[in-house]
């Protein structure tokens, strides 16, 4: 068994232990601040930012062979690997449902589809998780919370049954220690996105105190945004890790399960019904008028990544992913700007409350982009800095960064992965 980090080449391992030695990089010194206020509609390449970029795509995808169960694989036709464009359906159904047992090892067989992406493996219980998620929020809807009915489904699961008969959780994966996603390392606490939601459901830590209007934000964005992101990354990187070891039936079945955990049976419960609010905000839907263009771009980057890992082309499967990964970070920080000028406007109403639950809602969007960020060392650590100092629950809201200084701690980001204005574009 091995890990590695993404960055086998000696000469950028290198180049990272430069880079972190390096003073806090602003995004004047990276000549990006100048780039946004004249408009520009993409950001200057510098190759040293590039570099940094590199290493910031790679500190989500931390590979390594895991225990997860392969499955059956299909081969995919020439339909498979063409792109979807804007026509995609938003509306989280699927467009085929997945059968309910799996065929045999070896066995090629038909495994369904979810809004495009054909599965080349039985993903039928996975993609139900999502299920889960739809019947949290139509709790945390209602007038009075029942957060102990929340707290069931999420420590218990319903939806997503195994073939063993057990109950896939999601409190589960959010509490399980070794997983492969960024944020126990940088939180430096196994199981940090349970503490996360528990502390909402609980009203205890950081959310001790608060509203039911403010714990409920910490509960539905932990759960929906920072938890579903982190499994979807690490089963990205198991893929990865998998397919490197040469076991492709496994990494492509790794693989589909990020699709099932991003999306799923019911898109719009998940992150990606996230990132279609977030375009709609932004002005960056696509030609249906609903669904965002960084889901487009990550529907075409996991057909393309599993397609590669199909065809045993592990350095397709890796620039899939961060392509992925990229339009992850275009939708949060996204929803990381909308929530600071939320704040300001209920301010300016002298509605002091809802600044506070629009705080807390900013906070746990942010959190799904901060341990990644947190990962690149001293070249995220401005970021980081001016962005909590916006939304850390100890700080009264309003009392931190503006929106505008928000908005510009993430240009270096941006500058990183090549992520014009365009791409973000301007809040509706």
């Amino acid at each position: 068994m091995f890990r590695w980090k993404g960055i086998a080449n000696a000469n950028i391992g290198k180049l990272k232990q430069i880079i972190l030695s390096m003073p806090t990089i602003g995004c004047s010194l990276l000549g990006l601040c100048n780039v946004f206020e004249d408009k520009e509609t993409t950001m200057k390449k510098f190759n040293f930012v590039r570099a940094i970029g590199a290493l910031f795509a790679f500190s989500f995808l931390v590979a390594a062979c895991g225990d997860d169960d392969g499955a059956a694989v299909r081969e995919i036709g020439s339909n498979g690997s063409e792109s979807v464009s804007a026509s995609a359906s938003s509306s989280g159904s699927s467009s085929s449902s997945a059968p309910s047992e799996a065929p045999e090892s070896g066995v090629v067989g038909d495994f369904g589809s979810d809004n495009g992406y054909e599965y080349a493996s039985d993903v039928s219980s996975h993609r139900l998780v999502v299920d889960d998620i739809c019947e949290i929020n139509e709790l945390l809807g209602a007038d009075t919370i029942d957060f102990g009915a929340v707290k069931a489904i999420y420590v218990d699961g319903k939806n997503s049954v195994k073939s063993d008969g057990s109950v896939r959780t999601i409190g589960g994966f959010a509490a399980a220690d070794g997983k492969k996603h960024q944020n126990d390392d940088y939180y430096g606490a196994a199981g940090s996105l349970n503490s996360f939601v528990s502390s909402a459901l609980d009203g205890t830590g950081m959310f001790e105190g608060e509203t039911d209007s403010v714990r409920k934000q910490g509960v539905q964005k932990g759960i929906q945004n920072q938890t579903m992101i982190a499994w979807t990354v690490h089963e990205l990187n198991s893929a990865l890790g998998k397919a490197t070891d040469g076991n492709l039936e496994g990494a492509v079945h790794n693989w589909d399960e990020g699709w099932a955990f991003y999306h799923g049976a019911s898109g719009s419960c998940g992150p990606y019904g996230t990132g279609n609010k977030r375009g709609g905000n932004y002005g960056t839907l696509g030609e249906d008028g609903e669904t965002a263009l960084a889901n487009e771009l990550i529907l075409n980057a996991m057909i393309a990544g599993r397609d590669a890992i199909i065809a045993g082309d592990i350095a397709g499967a890796t620039e899939a992913a961060n392509s992925v990964l990229r339009a992850v970070t275009i939708v949060y920080s996204q929803a990381t700007m909308r929530y600071a000028t939320k704040v300001e406007g209920d301010i300016a109403k002298g509605d002091l409350a809802k600044a506070r639950v629009h705080q807390a809602e900013g906070l746990s969007f942010w959190r799904v982009l901060e341990p990644s960020i947190g990962a690149v060392g001293p070249a995220g650590a401005g970021t980081i800095a001016t962005i909590n100092s916006a939304y850390d629950l100890s700080n009264e809201p309003g009392s931190g960064a503006t929106s505008d200084e928000v908005r510009t701690a993430l240009y270096p980001i941006w500058g990183m992965l090549e992520i014009s204005k365009e791409d973000i574009g301007e809040l509706q």
